[in-house]
């Protein structure tokens, strides 16, 4: 009983001169077996990895910083922020400081913050009620898995309860607000594969302006940044409390995000190889067979060497 423990194949040599029919058959047909993959690969997309993307946990934190304005049933308004410039004398008699508490949770305890509770209670007197609000809430932004990006993040939350002018509403203070969202970043721009970016670092909102606030136009503004955070998955709840004053409760997670990149030029030929290879075998496949034909059947004529003795 016998069985094969080494396989070696007979090589065969066919040689002819360097300008021959045989030497230009043996240059056009290697030349058809590696452009046109080429061409293939480029031409059917997707040969250049020009945009890609990643997963990361944003590093955020509410920075205290806010704009909060409580709207009322006759048509006026309450506002409080913690930057006292946009506290006017025009706003003056409408200022309510409230009574903040807020915490950040890291739910698995990877020391980055997972999620933020806020409670804001506003004192009210017995014949305002409120039946909108408009926050604006600033966050410290950080992505640092490739390039490292920083920004200061505005998150905008509003809230309407009923009609205003609604002669029934007179003595109804004491509503709570409840939101509940997912903090998210919006792109417009790819971010860059390294280096540092911390272009929008500064506040969105109006530092020593001496003008009373306009929500409108903050948001026009912080709208044309290319890397801005949004709210998703949002819900609202009213709530009749019977309590003396208006409390605003946020409760906001922070979730795992997708983040697009431009990528980095090896990147980019490793991924044009794969295109360009996965063409090129079925080319190499075809020529082979065409050239062992024409060689072995002696269609072109060239000198045999055979490496058996």
């Amino acid at each position: 009983m016998r069985f094969t423990v080494w396989t070696k194949q007979k090589e065969i040599q066919y040689s002819t001169t360097l300008l021959s029919k045989a030497s230009v058959f043996y240059v056009i047909s290697t030349l058809l077996t590696v452009i046109p993959p080429l061409l293939i690969a480029y031409r059917s997309q997707g040969f250049w990895m020009k945009v890609s993307t990643y997963r990361e946990q944003p590093k955020i934190h509410f920075t205290n910083n806010f704009l909060v304005i409580l709207e009322k049933w006759d048509n006026d308004y309450l506002i409080w922020s913690t930057n006292d410039e946009h506290l006017t004398s025009e706003t003056e008699s409408r200022v309510r400081i409230p009574a903040t508490t807020w915490r950040e949770q890291d739910w698995n305890r990877d020391g980055i913050p997972d999620s933020l509770h806020l409670d804001l209670n506003f004192p009210l007197r017995q014949d305002e009620t409120v039946t909108s609000v408009q926050a604006l809430l600033l966050f410290n932004y950080q992505l640092n898995s490739f390039s490292y990006f920083e920004m200061t993040g505005l998150v905008y939350l509003d809230g309407a309860h009923c009609a205003r002018g609604v002669a029934n509403s007179i003595g109804q203070a004491g509503h709570t607000m409840h939101t509940l969202a997912d903090v998210r970043l919006h792109q417009r721009q790819l971010l860059p594969n390294k280096g540092r970016d911390n272009r929008y670092l500064p506040s969105p909102l109006p530092e020593n302006s001496g003008d009373p606030v306009d929500v409108i136009t903050i948001l026009r503004e912080n709208s044309k940044r290319n890397m801005s955070l949004r709210l998703e998955n949002r819900q609202t709840i009213w709530k009749q409390d019977g309590s003396a004053g208006f409390r605003l409760s946020v409760d906001l997670t922070y979730p795992e995000e997708t983040v697009e990149y431009k990528p980095g030029f090896w990147q980019m030929i490793k991924w044009g190889w794969l295109q360009y290879l996965a063409v090129l075998v079925i080319f190499v496949y075809i020529f082979h067979s065409v050239k062992t034909f024409v060689f072995s059947n002696q269609i072109l004529p060239t000198l045999i060497h055979n490496d058996s003795k």
